[in-house]
């Protein structure tokens, strides 16, 4: 797996509302300080269990969460774009458990900037989050915006 692109912060995007939040802030900062971004979706693999089974071969099953997973990035990104403030985007959808795969693609980032909540609540509890991984393991600096803060994102980002 590479690293993001040199000089980008990298930022992790689910399709939740506190990722887009974070994808904004970081649009902002980077316009602001004249990096680009690396906008990431992470899919999952598939638990293997013999209690579970699928119409489709797990190939296919992969190829059509990578589909979903890059439209959902291409609107995100779209809609945290402004004319206004242009950044140089790069998307890319990623394999892996999110955590350590988001860790890796910002090794030698500015920054990993994360929403503070994404879809799974109740597996953070269990399990630990997204953003509570990436603060422990991350060789960058990581920057977790909370809902309030990317609400106020046009007066707060330096």
């Amino acid at each position: 797996m590479n690293s993001a692109p040199t000089g980008m912060l990298v930022v992790g995007v689910d399709g939740s509302a506190s990722a887009e939040h974070a994808l904004a802030w970081a649009m902002t900062f980077a316009y602001r300080n004249r990096v680009g971004v690396h906008a990431v979706a992470v899919t999952t693999p598939m638990p293997a269990s013999p209690f579970l089974s699928f119409p489709s071969p797990p190939e296919e099953l992969d190829e059509l969460m990578t589909r979903g997973q890059t439209r959902m990035l291409e609107s995100a990104v779209e809609r945290a774009t402004s004319k206004d403030q242009p950044v140089v985007v790069h998307k890319s959808v990623a394999h892996g458990n999110v955590g350590p795969v988001l860790c890796a693609l910002a090794a030698g980032a500015p920054a990993l900037v994360l929403g503070s909540r994404g879809y799974r609540p109740a597996l953070s509890t269990v399990l630990g989050s997204v953003s509570a991984y990436c603060v422990r393991h991350a060789s960058c600096p990581v920057v977790v915006v909370p809902p309030a803060a990317a609400i106020a994102q046009e007066s707060s980002v330096a």
